[in-house]
């Protein structure tokens, strides 16, 4: 039997796990619709320790551009600060019944952008949100994306990556104001997810449904497909070093028999990990293109 460079560095298997983020060499993620932190430093322990638990769904934690801790909560934003409590600071207006976060980034010129889903069944209704810190304003960016995912930047040409999930397909915005959004990567096989940018330009991409990461390499539309023990990945990144530390993390719901890592956060080195050659992603639309409870996607 073959010894798989994958190993799992949760405790326990996550319902949703997303929101994977390097705060000060910690590693967080969340259960998402739990609306659990957790955290794992390399070299401290063997598992990851639970933060904390919220009474709302969590999108993700993220360090600000100040130093301060914000907090997709809810239908919107939030301080979390050292003594414990929660300030909101920027409110979509949106239902909470109805709608909530998903994942969401810091642009180049501070502000946050994040996107919000329905997660009550209903009609579809999703948002891409930016919250100003210089004047509070929330606005609405984009809308007619069901499940948006991302979104990350590309400060070298201006843009913003999202990712459009049951479309199965990754838009650029750039970043000039007013701009449209367009088709700039297609994903077959599973749905666009997570993404993230190494330090050598490379586009990581966790395909939920395709048990796998798609890489491109810098300027190149042709994905290295990774092969992962779980079927639902939701959201990689890289801990920089000589061999650098692959981390993903995925979902257990949806899945009537679960696999033995499916809801775990994983990691592996990358020096252990052998990327297939280069190829184009179809441009069919995968079974799995809806995804999570009911037929809409986390």
């Amino acid at each position: 039997m073959t010894h798989s460079p994958w190993q799992p560095i949760s405790g326990s298997r996550l319902e949703l796990g997303e929101g994977l983020r390097i705060i000060d060499g910690t590693i967080r993620w969340v259960d998402l619709l739990r609306g659990q932190l957790y955290a794992w430093t390399p070299g401290s322990a063997d598992r990851a320790t639970l933060v904390r638990t919220f009474d709302a769904p969590l999108g993700f934690v993220e360090k600000a551009p100040d130093g301060r801790l914000i907090a997709a909560l809810g239908t919107g934003l939030s301080w979390l600060r050292e003594d414990g409590s929660i300030t909101e600071i920027a409110s979509t207006g949106l239902n909470p019944s109805r709608h909530r976060v998903n994942d969401g980034s810091f642009a180049p010129d501070g502000s946050c952008w994040f996107g919000t889903m329905v997660h009550d069944g209903s009609p579809p209704d999703g948002h891409l949100w930016r919250w100003d810190p210089e004047t509070g304003e929330v606005s609405a960016l984009m809308s007619g994306i069901e499940i948006p995912n991302g979104p990350i930047f590309l400060p070298e040409i201006q843009a913003m990556l999202i990712g459009d999930t049951v479309a199965g397909v990754i838009l650029s915005k750039s970043l000039v104001p007013g701009s449209s959004a367009d088709p700039f990567l297609k994903v077959d096989g599973g749905s666009p997810d997570g993404m993230h940018v190494d330090r050598d330009g490379r586009l990581w991409n966790a395909v939920w449904g395709g048990h796998r990461l798609d890489v491109y390499e810098p300027g190149e539309r042709c994905a290295k497909p990774l092969e992962l023990p779980v079927s639902q990945p939701t959201s990689v990144t890289l801990i920089a070093s000589d061999d650098p530390l692959v981390i993903v993390t995925s979902a257990s719901i949806g899945l009537d028999t679960p696999g033995p890592l499916d809801g775990f956060t994983i990691a592996a080195p990358l020096s252990l990990l052998a990327l297939e050659p280069a190829r184009v992603r179809g441009l069919r639309r995968s079974s799995s293109s809806r995804k999570g409870h009911g037929t809409r996607a986390p």
